[in-house]
């Protein structure tokens, strides 16, 4: 692996400070050995087998639906398509890891006089996630609970239907289509405030400074992930509570 850290004063002038910094590691693993065994399996598409990353992903290949039938359609592991389901036969492990290969963020602060304003932002990259929140939201053996509405609009009805989901009828399957692009960036906060000038305080002789702050954490995230939050770090998301957008007023007061 290789991280890179980075910072830099753009403009330092005696009112006016403004600087940029970032930092990315970049990491990547191989499994070597199993004390003699080749590969496990586990629940849902992770797989640990030697020649591979860490945390990579296992499953039958998705081919999309049928247009004449609404049938689900899978690849075979020589690149045929085929709409038996096996998942013994036709999963394959080319759909990447659930570790983050890139992580890493990027800051500014800026100060003027007495006021000054900080931002982060963190990112990954390079990450498949297991969304099994679509699994249960888009699965009609579930109809009883919160269903996407992609299974409304967007399944299989009549003949020549060029369909994301398979007819209703169809059995919802472990499969590459709910294996996601977790990447993300995220703006994780954002800090404003003022220092109250000495001048002020110069009648509480008691007081040594006074600052007023507004503080916002996970304010925007810009991802392809359709789950709750791309950030948790299961290899499959199953509904955990996502990260709070929170909004904080502080007080400081200095004695």
């Amino acid at each position: 692996g290789v991280e890179i850290d980075l910072q830099a004063d753009v403009v330092k002038t005696k009112d006016l400070t403004w600087t940029v910094g970032g930092n990315m590691g970049y990491n990547k693993n191989v499994v070597l050995d199993l004390g003699g065994a080749e590969e496990f399996e586990f629940q849902y598409t992770g797989i640990i087998r030697v020649g591979l990353p860490y945390g990579s992903h296992y499953a039958p290949k998705w081919a999309g639906v049928n247009r004449d039938n609404g049938d689900p359609q899978y690849y075979t592991p020589d690149g045929q398509i085929t709409t038996n389901y096996n998942a013994a036969t036709l999963s394959v492990a080319e759909f990447g890891t659930y570790i983050p290969v890139i992580t890493g963020g990027f800051n500014t602060g800026l100060t003027w006089k007495d006021f000054y304003f900080n931002a982060l932002f963190s990112f990954s990259a390079k990450v498949m996630r297991y969304n099994n929140e679509d699994y249960f939201n888009e699965n009609p053996s579930f109809i009883t609970s919160n269903q996407s509405v992609r299974l409304l609009y967007n399944r299989w009805k009549k003949p020549g239907d060029d369909a994301i989901l398979p007819r209703i009828s169809a059995s919802r399957t472990f499969t590459s289509r709910d294996i996601q692009d977790a990447s993300y960036v995220r703006l994780r906060n954002v800090n404003i405030g003022y220092n109250l000038p000495k001048s002020l305080l110069s009648k509480w002789k008691f007081i040594s400074g006074v600052q007023v702050n507004l503080q916002g954490q996970n304010l925007l995230t810009w991802t392809k992930w359709r789950g709750f939050d791309p950030e948790n770090g299961n290899e499959y998301a199953r509904f955990s509570y996502p990260a709070p957008r929170t909004f904080v007023l502080g007080l400081n007061v200095n004695f």
